[in-house]
């Protein structure tokens, strides 16, 4: 059986925010389901959960995902904090990992500890980074990352860059495709593009 698990999702952080970008290509081993699928979900006003792996582990790791924040709001009184939110993550993968899901998990946001950015792999390893990517398209991505990225990068730089990871990521990953989504997460909030391929 072929696991659809293919995908180019990356993150960059910046000084003022975190960019995430994703392909939009949903597909079933070789065949393509959809070239409009979503994998970055906006969780709360200023954390983006982005995933690359089988569409409905996903989507029911981000449905439990937003009831445990609205529970952890209303007990505690306050928003959740990245770091905090990432470790539930964390913690929901490594409780599955002799049933795993089938993700790769980007975790981006700003709170009152400035932009943060972490990956989780199946098993729950949490890692945090100034710049990552993940699913089949990793590796190209990350060579476009690792050749662009340098520190103090803007928002707008940092956006370009992490469409140019897709893109490549698309070129050359058959399992990548679509469009590419962005989502900017700064202080203020999130903004969401979409980029036509």
């Amino acid at each position: 059986m072929s696991l659809p698990t293919g995908a180019t999702v990356v993150g960059i952080k910046c000084e003022d925010g975190v960019v995430v970008a994703t392909d939009s290509l949903i597909s079933w081993g070789t065949m393509v389901l959809s070239e409009k699928g979503v994998k970055a979900f906006k969780l709360t006003d200023s954390i983006v959960l982005a995933s690359a792996g089988l569409t409905s582990d996903y989507q029911m790791l981000v449905n439990r995902l937003k009831a445990q924040i609205k529970l952890y709001e209303l007990e505690r009184e306050k928003s959740i904090s990245v770091k905090t939110l990432a470790k539930m993550v964390a913690n929901t993968l490594y409780a599955r990992r002799f049933a795993p899901l089938f993700v790769q998990t980007l975790i981006v946001g700003v709170d009152e500890d400035g932009p943060a950015l972490y990956s989780l792999d199946m098993g729950g390893s949490l890692m945090p980074d100034d710049f990552t990517a993940v699913g089949t398209g990793t590796r190209t991505a990350l060579g476009v990352l690792e050749n662009e990225y340098e520190e103090g990068l803007t928002l707008k730089k940092a956006e370009d860059i992490s469409v140019n990871a897709v893109r490549a990521g698309i070129a050359r990953d058959v399992q990548s495709g679509g469009d590419i989504q962005v989502m900017i997460v700064t202080e203020d909030g999130v903004e969401e593009k979409t980029v036509e391929e």
